[in-house]
């Protein structure tokens, strides 16, 4: 059954994921935890089923089900790592993962978080590196709070500050 992801209280089917399938992991400093493959999944697969205790409260770590249903899985599906590219999506109705694009083993798991919540335990600044990053992601009815607002006007300055101060290129005569 279920070894070594979800507690031996969670293990209600023999098909949700394994420790021999999926490891949880650190990303990094920035990102927390993440769930890497350590198996190969073609775009369309079915990637995992998961499960999770049902609430009416958002928290870190839950994915809405129904607009006041929240499922908390601090163990595998709620550790699953944004992006505005990803490379998975969630069936909140059947409870499953599929895979968008093909993953190879030793990838993360990515979704993108204003694809299943309304509004989010917490906003926040994305750097996935994707060419279509938001760069700051809120939930998919909510708009940017003033923290957010500040950060992309930041990055706005920012950019427009490195255009300005490029040198000038010099012609070769």
């Amino acid at each position: 059954m279920c070894t070594k992801i979800y507690p031996p209280g969670m293990c209600v089917d023999d098909r949700l994921p394994t420790s021999e399938q999926f490891a949880v992991t650190s990303v990094n400093g920035k990102v927390g935890m993440g769930v890497k493959s350590l198996l190969r999944f073609a775009r369309g697969a079915l990637v995992a089923r998961f499960t999770g205790q049902l609430s009416n409260k958002i928290m870190q770590h839950t994915l809405q089900v129904s607009p006041d249903t929240h499922l908390h899985d601090p163990w595998f599906v709620g550790l699953l790592t944004h992006s505005c590219a990803p490379n998975s999506v969630l069936d909140m109705q059947r409870l499953e993962i599929l895979a968008l694009a093909d993953i190879e083993s030793g990838d993360l798991l990515t979704i993108d978080y204003a694809t299943t919540e309304d509004v989010l335990h917490r906003q926040f600044a994305c750097g996935c590196g994707s060419p279509a990053c938001r760069k700051w992601i809120t939930g998919r009815r909510e708009h940017i709070n003033e923290t957010g607002q500040a950060y992309l006007l930041g990055l706005e300055a920012r950019k427009v500050k490195r255009i300005h101060v490029r040198p000038a290129r010099r012609s070769i005569r």
